[in-house]
């Protein structure tokens, strides 16, 4: 996919909305069934927060294909098969700090860093990290990192900063078991039920209910924000230990466990330049740490 996005970039073909090709909009776009003539239908209430590949074909359209029904089902079992490669299936490794670590290389015309979020993917048989070089994006390709030596130095920096009883007290906020921010939500949600329920009853006007909610509504979101994050430090309560039982705790984790470790402390990790003297160079990471 990324072969030929990059080609029809050369060639200058873009979108009907006029922009370069990107894998997925074309992944996307072959798994259609309107291409073979046919209408789909996905219902909203099956999508879990990003839209399935495939929806139900339902009938035939009124435009004509421009490839068989055949191989629109061929293409469509290949493109929608998880264990193959870009599919999101993972092959045989996951990669635990993908999206975390940002690319730091700087721009040779205006110095802005990159910034994008890179990947695993290996070369070689080799693991790594790297700014995906992928068509119709900005991220800049130039980076790379070893996934194994990475992974294993942002581990003893993570594990290190929590051994801090500084570090440990600047994480903590007051009320950090998040009793008190469960019961204002309740109460919020039960306000803007009863004054629903009074619109419905018409005891007060729309405006006046559009009014009264807006406050309320805002508490919620605010409250629901520092939720997340006392949900998302809390994860460290079991863990948070000395260095040689924490790094114990660490062995008997899944990646999905350690990443949420990790996100409990970090925010993204930028990854610089590598030095061409060095084989490995941890200076290259710049963690931006939570606290």
């Amino acid at each position: 996919m990324s072969s030929i996005c990059r080609d029809w970039q050369a060639r200058k073909i873009l979108t009907v909305a006029g922009n370069g090709w990107k894998p997925s909009a074309l992944r996307r776009m072959l798994a259609s069934a309107r291409i073979s003539g046919r209408r789909e239908h996905t219902p909203r209430t099956s999508w879990e927060g990003t839209r399935p590949l495939l929806g139900e074909i339902v009938s035939d359209a009124v435009w004509p294909g421009i490839i068989s029904h055949e191989d629109s089902d061929r293409l469509r079992a290949l493109l929608n098969d998880a264990n193959r490669a870009g599919n999101g299936g993972g092959g045989p490794r996951s990669y635990l700090l993908s999206g975390i670590l940002r690319c730091g290389k700087p721009s040779a015309t205006t110095g802005k860093t990159c910034g994008w979020g890179m990947v695993g993917r290996p070369r070689s048989g080799v693991p790594r990290y790297v700014c995906p070089n992928t068509p119709g994006t900005e991220a800049c390709g130039g980076t790379a990192t070893n996934a194994r030596r990475t992974d294993e130095h942002v581990r003893d920096m993570v594990l290190t900063a929590f051994e801090s009883p500084t570090f440990m007290e600047r994480l903590r906020e007051p009320g950090d078991d998040g009793s008190a921010l469960y019961e204002a939500i309740r109460a919020d949600e039960e306000e803007l039920e009863e004054l629903a329920d009074d619109f419905g009853q018409k005891r007060i006007t729309r405006k006046e209910w559009m009014i009264a909610r807006a406050p309320v509504q805002e508490r919620v979101e605010r409250s629901r924000a520092k939720l997340a994050k006392v949900s998302r430090r809390a994860v460290l309560f079991g863990f948070v230990g000395s260095f040689e039982d924490m790094r114990n705790r660490w062995e008997e984790m899944n990646d999905s466990q350690r990443r949420a470790v990790i996100s409990a402390a970090v925010r993204v990790i930028e990854v610089r330049p590598a030095d061409p003297r060095k084989r490995w160079d941890p200076d290259r990471f710049v963690i931006d740490w939570i606290a």
